[in-house]
């Protein structure tokens, strides 16, 4: 029989990672902006980027395809530092968010999923960005804001992902009648909202005035996503439409971040980027 305390620990999930800290995906992610300035953006997303990497173009689409056959040159001078990074419990998967500038003008914000590898080196699984206003951003001497950890992971990972998938289709089911509201009961009040076109003068953590402009309805189709270790921390991503100005359809694609709280799982960031 096993002690009690392995029991308690086996019922628990997976054991946060020892020494856990978000320091390992801020690292990663200046690593990458440097090397944007000194290799250019094609030679940059390429070296940091997981083999089955995804960006939105405007579906999801194999990263590495499509960066491998832009001729990288006459590039802008793109750069970007982290306002904000979370970690899951394990260790192994992480948010990193913050300004970006072209020819050192702010323009808008990125996000950035990154995957630790079996050989413990760190590459993107996602990178995009949309539209918030980072007028007020700090600049890129400010250490990031770490977002807070998971009280707890699922059972394992494949649970993580399960209950996380379960809660964007009850997030989908309400969006689909009051889509303000929806987001309200499940956004945690650390939460970034990127996005979509025309949300260029809002802060990415103004939570009220962001769900203000947001349309009656939102269909959301989800398509497919990963999950930490630990099954606490998980992304998903697919397709939102809605009806815009004069019901003239809007196309997008989104992209999520849910983490399990104390109060269970809770959509912790989202980017809507739309499709023209």
């Amino acid at each position: 029989m096993l002690p009690p305390a392995l029991i308690a620990a086996a019922i628990a999930g997976p054991a946060l990672a020892q020494d856990i800290s978000a320091a390992p995906i801020e690292a990663a992610e200046r690593a990458f902006a440097a090397d944007g300035l000194s290799l250019g953006i094609r030679g940059s997303f390429l070296r940091h980027m997981a083999d089955d990497a995804i960006v939105f173009a405007p579906g999801p689409v194999n990263a590495r395809e499509l960066y491998e056959k832009r001729p990288g040159t006459n590039e802008p001078r793109l750069f970007w530092w982290p306002q904000k990074v979370v970690i899951a419990r394990s260790g192994d998967l992480g948010l990193s968010l913050g300004p970006w500038s072209i020819d050192d003008k702010r323009g808008g914000y990125y996000a950035t999923i990154w995957r630790k590898g079996a050989d413990g080196v760190w590459k993107w699984v996602y990178d995009g960005g949309a539209q918030a206003d980072p007028g007020k951003a700090p600049g890129p001497d400010a250490a990031a804001q770490v977002g807070p950890l998971a009280p707890e992971g699922a059972s394992s990972q494949a649970q993580g992902f399960e209950e996380a998938r379960d809660a964007e289709a009850a997030l989908a089911s309400a969006a689909s009648t009051d889509a303000p509201a929806a987001y309200r009961v499940v956004l945690t009040a650390d939460a970034w909202l990127l996005g979509p076109k025309d949300s260029q003068t809002l802060a990415g953590n103004d939570l009220t005035r962001r769900l203000a402009l947001r349309p009656a309805s939102i269909a959301l189709r989800p398509q497919g996503g990963g999950a930490s270790g630990a099954g606490d921390l998980v992304w998903t991503h697919g397709e939102a439409s809605w009806s815009g100005p004069d019901n003239k359809p809007v196309a997008a694609h989104y992209m999520h971040v849910w983490q399990k709280r104390a109060e269970g799982w809770r959509l912790i960031f989202e980017t809507l980027i739309n499709d023209t």
